[in-house]
């Protein structure tokens, strides 16, 4: 195995124990706003990272990774909570995957796009999860408002950390030939 190759798969390791590590801890925090599926996101700092260094097949398999791990360690993978988080990564993610082919959108529109299709594919789960006979379950459309604002809102916070992350990373030896 070359050298860059080991290079490269323990790096993209490392940002995946990181992503675990943060989507723990930020488990752990109480809300900051006390509204159920409102999160920051900060796992999502690693995603975009590996992003903008590695491409969209890994940011698309670290991703993968580490809901499948959180499942594992926390949830179980036949929960409620699994499939949620699994629906809301897969449609953020083709939705980051397609928008990444357009050059000028920024960091920035990725992230807020992320985070706010990751909340209607939670509340589109949700909606078969709980599917009811009289078909009320469609009803949770109604908070979809609110997954939106606040995806927009922890969408900028997270892209600008990762912002500053990938700007100190830039100086440093190990990122500077990746980009």
């Amino acid at each position: 195995m070359k050298s860059s190759s080991v290079k490269r798969l323990a790096t993209l390791a490392m940002f995946l124990a990181l992503a675990v590590l943060l989507n723990y801890v930020e488990n752990l925090l109480p809300m900051i706003v006390p509204v159920p599926g409102v999160k920051l996101g900060l796992a999502n700092t690693m995603n975009l990272i590996i992003l903008y260094y590695y491409g969209r097949r890994d940011y698309f398999a670290i991703g993968l990774l580490r809901v499948l791990l959180m499942a594992v360690m926390f949830t179980g993978v036949v929960s409620y909570a699994f499939f949620l988080s699994l629906s809301g990564f897969l449609l953020s993610s083709l939705v980051v995957i397609g928008l990444s082919y357009i050059k000028k959108l920024s960091i920035f529109s990725l992230s807020v796009a992320s985070a706010i299709f990751h909340g209607i594919g939670q509340i589109c789960c949700a909606i078969l999860l709980y599917w009811t006979n009289d078909g009320s379950s469609i009803y949770l459309f109604t908070y979809l408002p609110i997954l939106i604002v606040s995806g927009a809102i922890t969408g900028v916070l997270i892209a600008y950390l990762s912002y500053l992350i990938i700007t100190r990373l830039n100086k440093t030896s190990l990122f500077r030939d990746i980009n």
